[in-house]
């Protein structure tokens, strides 16, 4: 500005530069562009000591706060970001605009902030005495990008949006979430687990054969449960809901193993139920594999034996309790002193009575309202 000549080109940006502010101590200078960076140069050199892809989309206005190094920006991502630009970090991320971010400014002691957007709003952003630790925001973060990818995997994504399912075809509830892959994760480390436990107890029962008889030490991480129960543990704590999906990230190496375990809790009354869900979804999802398997079919031919006979008796159970309960209904009925015996008929009474005095009141108040439309007609009102 003394000389008024052309001193220093700051290059970088590939599109458009659609915003800038340098730091109260003329230090640095920050940039944002419509390629979605945010570029920091120090103003000594004109060196650029940062680039950060900091937007989804063109980076619309950047402050930084009063007499500090950090700095706001906000972009057409609808998003508000708060940024260190010392470290380099992202701070913060304000969500709360439903369309593009435009503008912002700064309050001169940097205790609130103001946005202006497309949605037609102005917004006040205040600093509050809460503190916030930066490894929990990246973690939050993080999160959500994998629940995103999840999402909008390649296979949703390019899928049709309504595709009808073909003859036999499993028809999945719900979607692929972090809790299926926890649970998927969960199932697979007790099966490993499970054939662990199983191969000492085998070395254990051999060394007891040959004479040297030591006390066998259980492994403390299965809670004192038997290999089958542990499994049956990790599988019983799965939500109803997110079974299909689940069982539909396990590889079948391990659906082989889950199918070997299903005999066993065949026989719990409280598990058929359940026992018979894993044993068709697994059925309809590897029927392919499982037809040109040879070690399963012993597997299936024993599922099929023991499966149907366990929910017939399931069926007979029920069909009994339901004719035990009509049977009870029938006896009540017919006491004279049998509690709530009259409880339908009094209901209905209460029901039509309830309706006329409701209709009463109707006609009630279209009365009164033709009165006052009479009473008002011709009369003027100040």
């Amino acid at each position: 500005m003394d000389s008024l000549k052309f001193f220093l080109s700051l290059y970088g940006h590939k599109l458009p530069v659609l915003c800038m502010d340098i730091s109260s101590d003329g230090d640095l200078i920050v940039s944002g562009s419509a390629d979605k960076n945010l570029k920091i140069w120090g103003l000594d050199f004109g060196d650029c000591h940062k680039s950060i892809f900091a937007h989804a989309d063109s980076v619309m206005s950047v402050r930084f706060v009063r007499n500090t190094h950090y700095m706001f920006s906000v972009g057409k991502d609808r998003l508000v970001k708060y940024w260190d630009a010392d470290k380099f970090e992202l701070l913060l991320t304000l969500e709360g605009h439903h369309a593009e971010v435009w503008c912002l400014s700064i309050s001169n002691r940097g205790d609130f902030l103001v946005t202006g957007s497309h949605d037609r709003s102005i917004r006040r952003w205040d600093r509050t005495e809460e503190p916030f630790f930066i490894e929990e925001e990246k973690e939050k973060r993080l999160e959500q990008m994998f629940e995103s990818d999840l999402d909008t995997s390649l296979e949703n994504r390019y899928a049709p949006k309504e595709e009808l399912p073909y003859e036999g075809a499993v028809a999945l509830a719900g979607k692929k979430t972090q809790e299926t892959l926890t649970a998927t994760d969960s199932i697979i480390e007790a099966l490993d687990m499970a054939e662990a436990e199983l191969k000492r107890i085998a070395e254990y029962e051999e060394e007891k054969t040959r004479g040297k008889v030591a006390e066998f030490q259980p492994n403390i991480l299965m809670l004192g449960l038997s290999p089958s129960d542990y499994i049956l543990r990790a599988l019983s704590n799965v939500h109803t809901n997110d079974l299909e999906q689940t069982l539909l990230a396990v590889p079948f190496s391990d659906a082989l193993k889950l199918l070997s375990y299903l005999k066993d809790w065949a026989s719990i009354p409280d598990k058929v139920e359940l026992v018979c869900r894993v044993a068709t979804l697994l059925l309809q999802l590897h029927h392919n594999q499982l037809v040109t398997t040879a070690a399963a079919r012993p597997v299936l031919t024993l599922l099929k034996d023991i499966l149907h006979a366990r929910v017939k008796e399931c069926k007979d159970t029920l069909g009994f309790n339901l004719a035990a309960m009509d049977h009870l209904k029938q006896l009540m009925a017919s006491r004279s002193d049998a509690p709530f015996r009259d409880a339908k008929a009094k209901l209905l009474e209460i029901r039509s009575r309830q309706s006329g005095v409701e209709a009463r009141t109707e006609k009630e108040g279209k009365r009164k309202k033709k009165k006052q439309k009479k009473l008002s007609d011709g009369h003027v009102w100040s």
